[in-house]
């Protein structure tokens, strides 16, 4: 007769299999996008989710777009200081105008 194994001891393996401590790691970079490309390019574009290896930017306009895009190599360098697993960035523009975090200094 098979006896039941206890939770205890399986979660921690499906966790490591589903590998959530490095997704939730990759999360510091939307956390800390303002920090990573400073106050100026934060009011134009901001990180707004993250997957395996993809953070996902939304810009205001398309200018910002492409100049994102030609910086994508330095800010990569800044994120991965923060020993995440983002490989690419990939930059949209917002249907929606930007707001600004609530932890953000107000003008």
């Amino acid at each position: 007769m098979r006896f039941p194994k206890r939770i205890n001891r399986i979660i921690p393996r499906v966790l490591r299999g589903m590998d959530i401590n490095g997704k939730l790691k990759n999360w510091q970079a939307v956390e800390k996008w303002e920090s990573i490309v400073g106050h100026n390019i934060a009011r134009h574009a901001q990180a707004v989710s993250v997957d395996s290896e993809n953070l996902l930017v939304e810009v205001d306009n398309p200018v910002w777009q492409s100049q994102l895009f030609l910086m994508k190599s330095e800010i990569l360098q800044k994120i991965r200081k923060y020993d995440v697993k983002i490989r690419d960035i990939r930059f949209r523009i917002s249907n929606r105008p930007m707001t600004r975090r609530s932890n953000e200094k107000k003008e």
